[in-house]
């Protein structure tokens, strides 16, 4: 569904659009809290039949086919009833819990590292693409109104202690920070001066929530600017998520999240579409939230209070095939429990879902579920040899257009340059020893350059990758039947001094 795109000319965007009426009243502002998660007082309990869940071994092989290390974040209620289960009191009590069954997995969940969790509500949490700097929401004060915040990754592998962000934020509500994988932007929701008036029926004047976009210029982020129309409306607009072309968001009416639907929006010539609705079997009847796709754009998440669930709000995901969604299901527990969870958001690098669990209004704090960490054989031979060969990045035949069974082996490597950001690597393309000489030396060298720019796409500084191609000239074997072919057909990952 969602297209790659290097970057999105949202300034271009922005000036096109003239038809949006703001603040024209000149009224003394007031903060409204719509939602809270876009939940507030949403609650469903009906006795119904279960939904399809998804087992956790399933829930394993979606991550294992995606990364080495998977991580996830989500949002959990401090400790304050005891009397709710045996199951449920056992593993608040212990902080850290898992889920093991024969021949599975298991899933261990602790509260994040470091002084992010608090007396007040931590929401909404992102990551920069080197996974280095958080960023989230909260209430930290008395203020009326929620802030963004950001922390750093110590080396110890915890976070410092929180800070505001200080040009994203307004004397409004600003929330819902999603940072794109590439870094370079971050949008966000906001009812700050400059969003969309809307008239409500008692005659009064509120400010809606609209989405706003941040660029980083390699030192800060400029002050965020609204989105145009037809993407900001006199809804609530929040809960953005970008992949490529592809723009998720939250929109409901002023003052009515139980009416809350999932839209979609592409860019496309420079200007954003109309916003769609996502079909069913995403949206129905029930409040849809929070939705977001896997890092392949092959999965959707979201978060729905349709019956059959473990009750309040859950997290689902379905399959994407090409315009259609098939295979949804819940996500079951320890994901899932009897309150509410939504906004999950997923970070490339450390293979990390960000998610939020609310009950009853009380404290939310962020937490991390992991499977427990492989051993990465790629990065244990570029530490000992400082490079290595890989035989399974496939391309076409005679192309150099990557195959997308290549993604598993080279996230390994972008898994490696993320953890290690001042490294430099060269990439170095080998062909067989078949065929004609010239065109093998421009095909290696062709392909040296797509694994390349699949490395930046996930968000690597292009400055720190060169290519070559060396066509036939070192092969591993002499001979030109398959298996000889195979072995020589392959790319070469080198470390470079820094």
């Amino acid at each position: 569904m969602p297209n790659q795109l290097t970057h999105l000319n949202f300034d271009f965007a922005i000036k096109k659009h003239k038809s949006i009426i703001i603040n024209k009243s000149g009224f003394k502002r007031k903060s409204v809290n719509n939602s809270e998660c876009g939940m507030k007082r949403i609650r469903i309990n009906l006795p119904t039949k279960p939904f399809k869940r998804a087992t956790i071994n399933a829930l394993f092989l979606i991550f294992k086919r995606i990364t080495i290390q998977s991580l996830q974040f989500f949002y959990k209620r401090k400790l304050i009833h005891l009397t709710i289960g045996l199951f449920l009191t056992s593993m608040m009590a212990s902080s850290v819990f898992a889920q093991t069954r024969e021949g599975e997995d298991t899933l261990v969940v602790s509260p994040i590292k470091g002084p992010i969790n608090s007396e007040f509500q931590e929401f909404g949490p992102t990551m920069t693409p080197d996974a280095k700097t958080l960023y989230f929401y909260s209430k930290r004060s008395e203020r009326s109104f929620t802030e963004i915040f950001k922390s750093e990754r110590k080396k110890d592998g915890t976070w410092d202690f929180p800070e505001e962000v200080s040009v994203l934020n307004s004397p409004f509500d600003d929330q819902s920070p999603f940072i794109t994988r590439d870094g370079k932007m971050i949008l966000l929701s906001s009812n700050r001066d400059g969003s969309i008036e809307v008239m409500l029926a008692d005659g009064k004047v509120g400010i809606s929530r609209d989405l706003y976009v941040s660029n980083w210029n390699g030192k800060t982020w400029s002050v965020p600017t609204a989105l145009p129309s037809p993407i900001n409306t006199e809804e609530i607009e929040e809960n953005p998520h970008l992949l490529g072309d592809t723009l998720l968001f939250t929109r409901y009416p002023f003052g009515k999240p139980n009416l809350a639907k999932i839209y979609y929006s592409q860019f496309k010539n420079n200007q954003w579409t109309k916003p769609k609705l996502l079909p069913s079997p995403i949206n129905d009847q029930h409040a849809t939230i929070a939705a977001a796709f896997n890092d392949d754009g092959k999965i959707l998440f979201f978060s729905s209070n349709r019956p059959g669930g473990f009750g309040g709000f859950d997290l689902y995901m379905a399959k994407i095939e090409g315009e259609k969604f098939t295979n949804v299901e819940n996500l079951g527990s320890p994901i899932n429990s009897s309150e509410d969870e939504a906004y999950i958001v997923f970070q490339q690098v450390k293979k990390t879902f960000l998610f939020c669990r609310r009950v009853e209004g009380k404290s939310f704090d962020i937490f991390t579920a992991s499977v427990p960490k492989q051993e990465n054989l790629v990065q244990k031979k570029l530490e000992e040899t400082k490079k290595i060969s890989l035989d399974s990045v496939y391309f076409e035949r005679a192309s150099s257009i990557l195959k997308p069974e290549s993604s598993i082996p080279l996230d390994s490597i972008v898994d490696y340059l993320h953890e290690n950001s001042e490294q430099k690597m060269k990439i170095i393309g080998h062909t067989d020893l078949t065929g004609n000489f010239e065109d093998n030396m421009n095909l290696s060298k062709e392909r040296a350059e797509s694994v390349k720019q699949y490395l930046v796409s996930k968000g690597v500084d292009p400055n720190r990758l060169v290519t070559e191609g060396k066509g036939p000239t070192q092969p591993m074997v002499q001979g030109t039947d398959e298996a000889s072919s195979k072995k020589n057909r392959r790319t070469e990952f080198v470390l470079l001094n820094p």
